[in-house]
């Protein structure tokens, strides 16, 4: 384990960097296609990857921060009472990445 890195820490940081490398994958699976954040969540829990809702939002923070995924809110027009989704997508760098031309030590693509 890196620089005295507990069990549990060097798990975490698998798990976090394959959960990012999943998503990456199963958006270059769609592309350019976007997805609903929830659709994406079902999707990983059939890839055995059963993520919370927070989780998924800090995940999808930290791809679109380093450029490989675009999100956003969009409102059910004809139902304005129902909650927002976020439609979810690959970007250029993010199918860079995927098809190995750039590579991330912070995302595990498996």
């Amino acid at each position: 384990m890196k620089g005295g890195q507990t069990v549990g820490e060097a798990l975490r940081v698998a798990r976090a960097r394959r959960l990012r490398g999943a998503i990456l994958l199963l958006l270059a699976e769609i592309a350019p296609e976007r997805v609903n954040a929830e659709v994406l969540r079902g999707a990983l829990g059939r890839e055995h990857l059963v993520v919370s809702a927070r989780e998924l939002a800090a995940t999808l923070d930290y791809l679109r921060g380093r450029g490989y995924v675009d999100y956003e809110e969009v409102a059910a027009r004809d139902y304005p009472a129902l909650p927002r989704l976020v439609s979810v997508g690959i970007t250029a760098a993010g199918m860079d990445l995927v098809e190995g031309t750039v590579e991330d030590a912070g995302v595990d693509l498996g």
